[in-house]
This record gives C-alpha cells, structure tokens and sequence, in this order.
C-alpha cells in the first residue's frame, strides 16, 4: 500500500501586494511653457547677422539629408517630462533605432538600453520607489535587474524620435518654406541658425553643415499620436571606435544581464488562491491564475512561478512554470514534484507545505537568443555607412566570389 502524502491547503507565502491603479501620463504643452533659453549648456551665442542674406532652404536641406544618411547620432542636453520639467541626458542612437545612455530623473541617473522596439532601465531603489506604477509581486527586486518598461515611463522614445533618419524626418516637416538664415556663434564658432515651426536649429557654417544644435518644443514622429516632447540637444557623429564599441556592450548585455530582466508593462498578480495538491505516493503539483491588474490595451509579459514544497522529513523540492500573459487577460501556471514515496506495511502520512512565488521576464528564451544575432546584423549594417563603407568589416565587405 502506498504511503498517503496529507495535503495541506493553504495559500502558500509569497509576495502578494496590493495593487495600486497605474498613473496614466500624459505629455503636452497645453497651460505649460518652458523657457527654452537655459538648455544650453556651455553654449553663448553672439548675433552676427550676415551682411548679405543667406536662403534657409538649400542649407536646412543639405544639413538634414547629412543627418538622415548619418550611421548614429550622439544627443546631450535636456528634454522635458510630462511635469515639464526638464531631465539631463546623454544619449547614442544609431541607425537601428538601438541606444544607449544616462538620463537624470529627480538627481538619480537612469541607465537605458533600447534594443529591437524594447526599452529596458536600470536605476537604483530611489528611482523606482518613486515610480507609483510599478506594483508587482518582483518589484522589490527591480532595482537588481533591468526592467523593461513602456518608453512613456521614460518620456522619449529615441527608436522613433532620436534615430537619425526618423529625426530629420520630423525636422523636416518643421521646416520653413523660404526664409533665411541668421548667421551667429555656438561657443565661439560660426554657425547659422534656423527658425523652424516649434523651434530652432544650429548648423555648421562649413558644407555639409552638420545640425549641431536643436531646440524643439514639439518633437513627435511625423506619422500617429504621440506626445509631445521638448528637446534642447546638441548633437555630434560618434566615430567608428565608439561605435563598436556601442553594439560591442550592447551584444554583451543582451547575452547576460537582459536575460533576467524583468518587466513592468503589466500588473500582474494572482487571482483568488492558489492550490496545493499531493496524491499518494507523494506526488505534489502547485497551481494558480495570474491576470493582468493595469488598464494597459496591449502588450504580452512573460510571467514566471517559483514553487517550493518542503516536509521535514522528505525534504524540499521546488518547481515552476511560465506563461505569456496578454493585457486584459489571464494564464494558469501549474508545476509539480514528486516523493516517489515507496510502498509501506505501515501507511504514514506527511504534511508538504508549499510556497510559490510570482514574478516577470522581458525576454523569453527564443527572444534572449535572437537579440544578439540581431544586433550582429545591425552592426554590420551601422559601420557599413561610416565614413562611406570605410567602416564595414573585411568579412561584411567580401565580394561573394572572393575578389
């Protein structure tokens, strides 16, 4: 006769936490204006009006058609939150739309990574004990790993408004139709200025005219709603060494540290109890329901448990289970052990308590696979346009028949 495992019903300990409703942010600049004029950091300007004047267009063009063809672009200034108020920040975005940087939020500095659509953060307690909408079961272990977030968290998305050709595209469609250029110096130097629809921009006096210089009170993608954003940035073109060296640490995070990312996209919690069930012969499986707790109207998280049984006697013996958790819905997750209890003369019963513990993953397996190899690609591609093809790799520029 098999030994009976005694069932204990009970909600296993873990991390349950109220769920508090997520603040919605909003940006705009109804009721909120923003003095531009502080956002420049090291920069005096000294009108010089050119004693003859110089067209707008022809030099907007060439600047802009330079920025869109431009393998990466490297922004440091100040752009403004949905407060209005405005956030340091250094930025490198390439052509792929990756990036990489610092942004200050209330004197704490934010690390963020964006790879293939995905922004992740990295920032210390006092940055995400401040964030009223992350309320999930792994928040408090937020602060150790990179969480991926909603790039409104933030309040830019670089991949559509600070990719080279997708800016000069928004710039574009800002620009003047005729007007001229007012000629001035940018820390001593001779640039021209622009007057655009929402604001200002720099350029190198010298052809190609490089943009040096934008200060943007509305910088949203051309096409959907977006909010908007005001930017004060000056701009530069990384070389090929730091380029590299940009996908370089890129490919090497996405290889270990963004495998364990969580994700705060969605509130994720249990729904009702969860259940612990032992058969004889010591088999044991924990169950339960996650839903999504925010009002979010799409996007998918990885949600994860952790089971633990344990007994005295037997031992302990842990379990888990993952699942894609869609906005508005729910997903079972259910993992098991077994005892493999022997056969006895004498039937003894064993009480199993049990834990499970709920958490979030940013990348699923398949995924943390395929970003490296992504980014690979994007390299290649990226360097292939510095200084003209002068960057590629000797691999990427191989002939196929060899030559």
């Amino acid at each position: 006769m098999m030994a009976p495992a005694e069932t204990t019903r009970q909600r296993p300990r873990g991390p349950f936490v109220t769920v508090a409703a997520a603040a919605a942010l909003t940006f705009g600049a109804a009721g909120c204006a923003i003095d531009l004029s502080h956002w420049r950091p090291g920069a005096e300007e000294e009108a010089s009006p050119s004693p003859t004047p110089v067209e707008a267009a022809p030099l907007l063009e060439s600047a802009l058609d330079q920025l869109a063809e431009a393998p990466a672009v490297r922004l440091q200034g100040q752009f403004a939150d949905s407060d209005g108020q405005p956030r340091e920040s250094t930025l490198l975005v390439a052509d792929s739309g990756a990036t990489s940087g610092t942004v200050d939020v209330d004197g704490t500095e934010v690390q963020v990574t964006q790879v293939d659509g995905r922004m992740f953060l990295s920032a210390d307690d006092s940055y995400w004990l401040t964030q009223s909408l992350y309320d999930n079961p792994d928040s408090d272990s937020y602060a150790e790993h990179w969480v991926q977030v909603r790039p409104e968290v933030l309040g830019i998305d670089p991949q559509t408004v600070l990719a080279p050709a997708e800016l000069a595209e928004i710039l574009r469609a800002q620009a003047p139709d005729g007007g001229t250029a007012t000629e001035e110096k940018l820390d001593g130097n001779p640039v021209y200025r622009i007057d655009l629809a929402n604001g200002k921009m720099w350029l190198d006096k010298e052809a190609p005219h490089d943009l040096l210089r934008m200060e943007i009170t509305d910088l949203a993608p051309t096409e959907g709603e977006a909010p908007a954003i005001r930017t004060a940035f000056n701009l530069s073109q990384p070389d090929q060494a730091d380029l590299e060296t940009f996908y370089d640490d890129l490919i090497a995070l996405t290889e270990d540290d963004l495998t364990s990312a969580r994700d705060s996209r969605l509130i994720v919690q249990w729904e009702g109890e969860l259940s612990l069930d032992c058969e004889t012969g010591g088999a044991c499986s924990v169950s339960g329901t996650v839903t999504d707790m925010s009002d979010s109207d799409s996007g998918t998280v990885l949600v994860r448990m952790d089971a633990t049984m344990n007994n005295a006697e037997l031992g302990e013996k842990k379990c888990n289970d993952s699942a894609a958790l869609e906005a508005g819905g729910t997903v079972d997750l259910s993992c098991g052990v077994d005892y493999a209890l022997a056969p006895s003369a004498n039937p003894q019963s064993y009480e199993i308590e049990g834990e499970a513990l709920l958490s979030t993953r940013a990348l699923s397996g398949s995924a943390a696979e395929e970003l490296p190899a992504k980014l690979k690609d994007q390299r290649e591609a990226t360097l292939a346009k510095v200084d003209g093809g002068a960057g590629q790799s000797p691999e990427a520029s191989a002939s196929p028949s060899g030559n």
